[in-house]
């Protein structure tokens, strides 16, 4: 899954939404710098898909 702006090609597997979403929210501070707001939440769940 990418999600963002960047050519980050990283991937996060979770078992919730919300656990995906802590770990996108980490990785985008951790890695890019960026934290997530309402508009870039709404963004990734788009992205998302069943695996």
């Amino acid at each position: 899954m990418a999600v963002g702006l960047t050519d980050c090609t990283s991937a996060t597997l979770a078992e919730s939404a919300e656990e995906l979403l802590e770990k996108v929210a980490a990785h985008a501070s951790e890695v890019h710098g960026v934290e997530l707001n309402e508009t870039l939440i709404n963004y990734a769940l788009t992205t998302v898909k069943e695996v």
